[in-house]
């Protein structure tokens, strides 16, 4: 009976650390899109995906950023849509660095452009 209860507190000892390693075992992420209400993307010539994908550091908790401005090459038509991607391993980096490096991946996609109204083709009479 006394070998009983020494094992079943052994198992509540260790039952925080198991949680905390499932825990840590799951991976996490974040994904944020942003998109407008009409939305219309178009794959630009010589574009090898659907989304133009960066990487964005951040250093020393945002004081220098790489890079400082992401420019979104979309010949003039404006960005369709953007996600913002955080995943366990981005996270990670961030806290073993205690936020000195801080990773995100970015993907967007530009806006067609406008279509121009159009005259509808009449038969001609016979």
């Amino acid at each position: 009976m006394v070998a009983r209860a020494t094992m079943l507190q052994g198992l509540g000892r260790m039952r925080g650390p198991a949680i905390m390693a499932g825990l840590l075992a799951l991976p996490g992420c974040a994904d944020y899109q942003i998109t407008v209400p009409d939305s219309d993307p178009i794959q630009l010539e010589g574009q090898q995906k659907p989304y133009v994908e960066k990487t964005m550091n951040a250093y020393f908790w945002g004081l220098y950023l790489d890079p400082q401005v992401l420019a979104a090459e979309c010949q003039g038509q404006g960005i369709n849509d953007v996600f913002v991607d955080r995943n366990f391993g981005d996270d990670l980096a961030s806290v073993l660095t205690l936020g000195m490096w801080m990773p995100t991946d970015v993907r967007f996609r530009c806006k067609a452009p406008p279509t121009t109204g159009g005259v509808i083709p009449v038969p001609p009479s016979q």
